[in-house]
């Protein structure tokens, strides 16, 4: 029965956080190498909490903050949501996601993303607005070009 358990909570896990990458557009999604880990951290924290006597509630709460530690922000969700917020007008909602991957094409969008060490903890930092007009200018840039 143990061993049923084990595999149904690591089975858990790794579709969470495979959909999750998935969905966010993190390059992790192909490497089967880090999520292996990241499923084994999660369930060894699971284990560890209940082990200890914490909650099952509170055991998976911390699980999952271990199995997504740093993937909190994709570069697709900082794009998105400037089309989101910004580009709202110029195209239909059913094509913002799609674009936003586009976006995620083109260097001179992710040399700014560097530039700004955007990465996935990339939350709250006092130079968010900066580099979110940044950004905004350059895929101006890019729609100008396409005749947009």
């Amino acid at each position: 029965m143990k061993q049923n358990v084990e595999s149904w909570e690591m089975d858990h896990y790794r579709v969470y956080l495979l959909g999750h990458l998935r969905d966010h557009h993190f390059p992790q999604y192909t490497n089967p190498k880090f999520v292996d880990e990241r499923v084994e951290a999660a369930y060894d924290t699971f284990s560890t909490l209940r082990r200890e006597g914490r909650s099952v509630q509170v055991a998976h709460e911390l699980a999952m903050r271990t199995l997504l530690e740093g993937l909190y922000v994709s570069r697709y969700d900082i794009l998105y949501d400037i089309v989101e917020d910004k580009l709202w007008q110029k195209f239909p909602p059913e094509y913002w996601p799609d674009f936003a991957v586009h976006l995620l094409t083109k260097k001179s969008l992710h040399d700014i993303l560097d530039r700004y060490e955007v990465n996935g903890d990339f939350l709250v930092r006092e130079t968010h607005q900066p580099m979110l007009d940044e950004l905004l200018g350059e895929i101006t840039e890019i729609l100008n070009g396409y005749g947009l």
